[in-house]
């Protein structure tokens, strides 16, 4: 009996040390999955006044990627990704993703990964991200811009038009948080 117990005893501590030890190099890899550079565009560029009342007619359509790097000796899978557009400065809603990644996508060992983007931003948030980001004119209304174009096009900066980036990825049991500012123009 007392050899019964022995041979449990030591299976125990081995399956303990073996789960212990993959847990340690799954934690030791975890610096080791990195964002890289997001690349996100409008579909339709802003370079005249009839552009940018389109926006303001039918909302705004952004398209990219966001790289993942993985700099490990091992694949991961990517299991989850939810990343999200809110307003730069109260944090709003602006758009879900829109394309859901149906099929596993795998981190390749020492490459980066791009994954794409698609978001649709409805015309009442495109008009709060434009306020927001003071691309408008801060003591004019939309519907002065739209009706007086001659008026205030000068004093429309598009480079300022800025989108808040959050969400996670998670990989095999590493949750990858994001939560950047990111000009949709440069």
């Amino acid at each position: 009996m007392s050899k019964l117990k022995k041979i449990i005893i030591v299976f125990a501590v081995i399956l303990t040390l073996g789960i212990a030890w993959k847990l340690f190099r799954k934690v030791k890899d975890t610096d080791k999955l990195k964002i890289g550079d997001t690349s996100l565009k409008p579909t339709k560029e802003i370079k005249k006044f009839t552009d940018l009342a389109e926006i303001f007619s039918s909302g705004l359509k952004v398209k990219g990627f966001i790289e993942i790097r993985n700099f490990s000796g091992r694949d991961y899978t990517l299991s989850q990704l939810n990343i999200d557009c809110f307003t730069p400065k109260t944090e709003t809603l602006l758009a879900e993703q829109n394309n859901i990644i149906e099929k596993n996508i795998v981190l390749k060992a020492k490459q980066t990964t791009n994954i794409p983007l698609e978001y649709t931003v409805n015309i009442v948030n495109a008009l709060l991200m434009f306020k927001e980001s003071e691309v408008l004119p801060a003591d004019a209304t939309v519907w002065q811009v739209i009706s007086q174009p001659a008026q205030y096009w000068k004093e429309i900066n598009m480079k300022k038009l800025t989108m808040k980036l959050k969400g996670f990825i998670v990989a095999e049991g590493i949750n990858l948080s994001i939560n950047m500012d990111y000009p949709l123009y440069d």
